[in-house]
């Protein structure tokens, strides 16, 4: 992709101002890192102070191992803490803006409405306060955008062997940081094997490419199952599915995230957690989530589709703890119009459907997959922050569709 002279202009400003609104969130904040965000900082500290990874619950490979090992090189050059941390995110979040961009080129009419997606996301509410959280999203929404701009370049790509390569590089990085994005896989798998629903035929397509692709994807997943092998006596990406599996399925599951003391097994899980260890602790709650799926199939079908309506639900919620100022009353207003615009923008696609080409597609069946997986557990606002640049760039073709439609509406009445 080659960059004209105001278009450069334009993205370096955008860029500019994702870093001054995001640098400005680190330094006026001042939020200490707890729960899930204490126990990454814990990880990358033990990791690289005693070379074993450690969450400071004595598991070795509950929480996923990407974003803490991302942070290990950080730490040992700059100090271990939330700051050094916090200006990673920094980094990723201004490179995700210029991915939003790179991505929006391959969907939007031109590059001046690919500014418009990559302004929305460089001032997103949620993407610019998570700098200031250690949060893995911060990194899976960078390798998501990079996923998918290797898809978007894929069917024009002259060397698809290395890309498949890169491809299941990146989504093997990206599996290590948030095993929620497996189902993306479904999607590599067809856009690499150059799938066609008029040549169905399985000689045809591009088996070679697959396992390109899976050896990308096995370099990088290779050292960290020999890890938890090593650990736990089993090769596993992290232990916590059976875990997630069972809050999202049990006898008092709801749409909302629920600890497991309110579970039915909560009074018993301490001590069934000590005598089973890790793994097969974890693998008794995935038992229990099936054999309770299997007992009620249509209350989890039915939970489940309220897991995804709830997924969207428009952020009209105040914090954990009420909303502390007028600032962030303003800011939680700020959003929700954010949120709106992109959520209702997003759709209007559909209005146009015999215009949606192949690579509003990909990113539509994107959004559909990652959303997929969180039916089967629970759902967390912020979970939803991965996807977001996606609907950006979907809400921006939804209204040049819009702009394209009146204009040309306008002219037949002129005439």
């Amino acid at each position: 992709m080659h960059l004209i002279a105001n278009e450069k202009i334009t993205l370096f400003f955008i860029l500019l101002l994702a870093t001054t609104i995001k640098l400005s969130v680190v330094m006026i904040l001042n939020i200490e890192p707890g729960s899930d965000f204490a126990s990454y900082m814990h990880m990358a500290t033990t990791m690289l102070s005693t070379g074993h990874m450690d969450d400071g619950m004595g598991n070795v490979a509950y929480y996923s191992s990407g974003y803490p090992l991302f942070l290990v090189p950080f730490f040992a050059l700059f100090g271990s803490t939330a700051e050094v941390a916090q200006f990673v995110n920094v980094a990723l979040g201004v490179t995700s803006v210029l991915l939003v961009y790179l991505c929006s080129k391959y969907i939007l009419p031109n590059w001046k409405w690919a500014a418009v997606s990559a302004f929305i996301w460089a001032t997103y509410p949620p993407a610019v306060l998570y700098t200031e959280y250690v949060a893995k999203e911060n990194l899976m929404v960078t390798l998501l955008l990079l996923q998918t701009l290797l898809l978007l370049r894929y069917p024009s790509s002259q060397n698809k062997t290395f890309l498949a390569v890169i491809l299941g590089t990146v989504y093997g990085i990206g599996l290590l940081v948030g095993p929620a994005i497996i189902l993306t896989g479904l999607l590599i798998g067809l856009v690499v094997t150059e799938f066609n629903v008029r040549k169905p035929i399985l000689s045809n397509l591009s088996w070679n490419k697959v396992l390109a692709c899976g050896f990308g994807c096995l370099i990088i997943l290779s050292p960290w199952l020999a890890y938890t092998n090593s650990k736990l006596g089993k090769p596993i990406l992290n232990t916590n599915g059976g875990f997630n599996l069972y809050l999202g399925n049990n006898a008092n599951s709801t749409v909302h995230f629920i600890g497991i003391q309110d579970t039915p097994i909560g009074p018993e899980w301490h001590a069934l957690r000590e005598e089973k260890g890790e793994v097969e602790s974890m693998l008794f709650l995935k038992n229990m989530a099936i054999d309770y799926i299997l007992e009620n199939p249509i209350k989890t079908l039915w939970l489940s589709v309220n897991k995804i309506t709830y997924f969207w639900y428009p952020p009209i919620h105040e914090g954990r703890d009420g909303n502390q100022s007028k600032i962030e009353n303003i800011v939680r207003s700020i959003w929700l119009f954010y949120y709106i615009l992109v959520i209702t923008a997003a759709l209007l696609p559909f209005l146009f459907i015999r215009k949606l080409t192949r690579m509003h597609l990909i990113l539509y069946a994107t959004v559909l997959l990652y959303c997929l997986i969180h039916a089967a557990a629970y759902v967390i606002f912020r979970y939803r922050i991965p996807i977001m640049p996606f609907m950006c760039i979907l809400a921006v073709s939804g209204i040049s569709f819009v702009q394209t439609w009146w204009s040309s509406k306008k002219q037949s009445i002129s005439k």
